[in-house]
């Protein structure tokens, strides 16, 4: 699995040189030594963090050594996961690496960071953003399930048909791409819209800005009975990319995959009355450096709602012989929420293989988003994901991992499952979700 890696920095005072640093151990005990409230993390790791902090206020030694210096600025720096050690000889096209440490690469930019960035061994690029630690949320579940959670549970498992997974994902497919930037994208989040609003479910679309050109996030609520302010999320990205975008990026397990769990989930749960709030997202800039999720976090965060946990799935699909496993990563103020999650499904998917992994370094998905907003987050992604052959190919089609179900269906029951548990279920409506395959009329959209 990976390791973990912190980043740290801190926008430059004008007319004062900036340090990019390195420290040596965790962030939760070093942090206790440094001047928090004049830095600012940006990535997390286990046994090390990465800061940026004005030129005079900390000094190399005692585990800590200077990346880069001068007039530099958050926007110099891209953040890169590398899936094999051939990603590194492509570097030198991003820019100058000014720190690499197994799977993490930090590139100083001398030039407008690519879109399009699709080379072996090269897994994710992503902007440096800043990340507020958070303290662990207290998830509900590790103190008492409120009587009758079980059945309910239990029924909104036995609901979820993946017959109706893979007609979302075959329908997401044949649109050709889901690049953010082309109509088809617009197209989707229509769709998507479209989809939950036949369940009764206000949704609307948030734009965000990617530069150039606008994008959209596709979010339905389903308010909670006794405390609409307490939210769960549900979540998964829209988008898509491969060597050959925009044109062609058919993008079945990443990330179709992730968005029928949560087109899936709103069709179930529109079935029950739950406690607390659950929010249906799919996210689009994601594959541009999760764009979608960091402007819907932000907002969030800046708005104060109260979000007890996020559960973002990302490609799970794949899982060849002996990797039948979902890996779950997760950060510091994550935890009881990973532990639930692993309990729960445990409980109601016994035959899915759960691995979680304290592993903040892992922000290559829409949940980091979160992370850096102060909320708890988790990632579920099929353990082989490095090898996976079909990432961000024209070849990641539904027909290609078809032998490998019903992985990709437990995977979606156990973050259903979670989410459901979590919010408290407290009655059925008596009103069942709509057979989806029954009544979707596939459209194949040539790119």
């Amino acid at each position: 699995m990976l390791r973990i890696v912190i980043t740290v920095i801190l926008a430059a005072s004008i007319g004062y040189a900036s340090n990019l640093m390195v420290v040596e151990g965790r962030l939760q005990e070093e942090s206790r030594l440094l001047p928090m409230d004049e830095i600012q993390v940006v990535f997390e790791a286990a046994d090390y963090f990465v800061v940026f902090a004005p030129g005079d206020l900390l000094d190399e030694g005692l585990g800590m050594t200077i990346l880069d210096s001068g007039d530099i600025s958050l926007e110099d720096y891209l953040l890169v996961h590398l899936s094999s050690p051939a990603g590194l000889e492509w570097m030198e096209e991003l820019g100058e690496t000014v720190f690499q440490r197994e799977d993490i690469v930090i590139v100083r930019l001398t030039g407008p960071a690519p879109e399009i960035f699709v080379r072996e061994g090269v897994f994710f690029l992503q902007p440096l953003r800043v990340k507020r630690i958070g303290d662990d949320s207290d998830i509900p579940f590790l103190l008492q399930s409120p009587e009758g959670t079980d059945d309910y549970v239990s029924d909104i498992v036995a609901a979820v048909n993946e017959d109706s997974i893979k007609a979302v994902i075959q329908q997401l497919e044949d649109y050709g791409t889901r690049y953010s930037s082309t109509d088809n994208y617009d197209t989707a989040c229509n769709w998507v819209q479209d989809r939950f609003e036949s369940y009764g479910l206000d949704a609307e679309q948030q734009t965000f800005s990617m530069g150039s050109y606008n994008c959209q996030n596709v979010i339905a609520e389903l308010p909670g009975t006794t405390d609409s302010t307490k939210i769960y999320i549900i979540c998964g990205h829209l988008d898509s990319t491969s060597g050959s975008a925009p044109s062609i990026a058919p993008g079945a397990d990443d990330n179709a995959s992730g968005s029928s769990a949560v087109v899936e989930a709103a069709r179930i749960l529109t079935g029950y009355e739950f406690e607390y709030t659950i929010r249906f997202i799919c996210f689009g800039g994601e594959e541009q450096g999760l764009y979608g999720s960091s402007y819907y976090a932000s907002q969030a965060s800046s708005a104060g709602e109260d979000i007890l946990g996020v559960i973002n799935l990302d490609m799970v699909l794949y899982a060849p012989p002996g990797d039948e496993v979902i890996w779950v990563p997760y950060d510091t103020q994550s935890g009881d929420l990973a532990l639930a999650l692993e309990a729960i499904c445990d409980t109601y998917v016994p035959a899915l293989t759960v691995d979680i992994e304290y592993d903040p370094s892992a922000t290559y998905s829409d949940h980091s988003s979160f992370w850096n907003n102060g909320y708890a987050a988790v990632l579920g992604i099929e353990q082989a994901v490095w090898s996976n052959p079909f990432y961000h190919q024209t070849t990641d089609l539904l027909a290609n991992y078809i032998s490998y179900f019903p992985f990709g269906t437990n995977c979606i029951k156990g973050a259903i499952a979670t989410v459901a548990h979590l919010a408290v279920p407290v009655s059925s409506t008596g009103i069942e979700g709509g057979e989806l395959y029954a009544d979707l009329e596939i459209v194949c959209i040539s790119p």
